[in-house]
């Protein structure tokens, strides 16, 4: 499952790990699509609670409504732009094609504008896909873990390319480069030969003699495996596959 997302019936979320509820694998994703969006579009604790009970598309719509204060006991409302008042009379209606829990008529009452542009940037997200949302596993993955490693970093230095995460060690003399995957692979049946050939030519090519194949961690692949080539002469070459836990994500 490269991507993986909701629409405005089903949610197509992995299950793996500690990820095999629902409720589970939406809180996984609500934590994901927070790191990859600028703080007026992240859900709050309280909005993340939602997903006890609701779906990952319900949970969206009812973050865009808390935002617009929106009211559906018609009356007097404030004022909106044409531009915004156009996006937003289509948000609902497209809402009410999908559930019948909405009104026909509503008012919106909300005068703080960054709570409106919060609510028409979201609508703007949406709507762009027909209600259908999705995040990039390997970009997620590959986030997630460089931010566990940022945030953890002393004395380390760590540069984050499109391709790999680096972290230098000055102080102890050491460099390792961090491959990330968004796979779910089993230890006992590897199919990874690709992978392994790029750890092999990043250590023939470059000064990094330690490399790190990180995967998600699930129940078939729970602790470090050593790999060994018979093609690299160097004894201080060390390759590893990692399973890196998701959980914190359930915090």
């Amino acid at each position: 499952m490269k991507k993986f997302g909701f629409n405005s019936k089903n949610e197509f979320l992995p299950s793996f790990d500690k990820f095999q509820s629902s409720v589970n694998q939406r809180l996984m994703f609500l934590k994901l699509f927070n790191e990859q969006v600028p703080c007026s579009l992240k859900f709050s604790k309280e909005e993340i609670s939602l997903c006890n009970k609701s779906s990952l598309f319900e949970t969206f719509i009812s973050k865009v409504y808390f935002n617009l204060q929106c009211n559906f006991s018609y009356s007097s409302n404030i004022k909106i732009d044409i531009e915004k008042t156009v996006l937003i009379n289509k948000f609902l209606k497209k809402v009410r094609l999908r559930t019948e829990s909405i009104p026909t008529k509503y008012s919106i009452f909300t005068k703080n504008i960054n709570n409106l542009k919060k609510s028409t940037d979201l609508i703007t997200i949406l709507l762009e896909n027909d209600f259908s949302f999705f995040l990039d596993g390997n970009s997620c993955f590959k986030r997630f873990v460089s931010n566990k490693i940022l945030n953890s970093s002393h004395n380390r230095e760590v540069n984050v390319s499109d391709d790999s995460i680096d972290i230098i060690s000055h102080e102890q003399m050491f460099q390792t480069k961090i491959f990330t995957f968004w796979e779910f692979i089993n230890s006992k049946k590897l199919d990874i030969d690709k992978h392994i050939k790029k750890a092999i030519k990043c250590i023939k090519e470059s000064d990094f003699k330690q490399v790190y194949l990180v995967y998600p961690k699930n129940d078939d692949f729970c602790k470090h495996v050593s790999v060994r080539c018979n093609d690299i002469n160097s004894s201080e070459y060390n390759i590893k596959l990692v399973p890196y836990s998701m959980r914190s994500t359930l915090r």
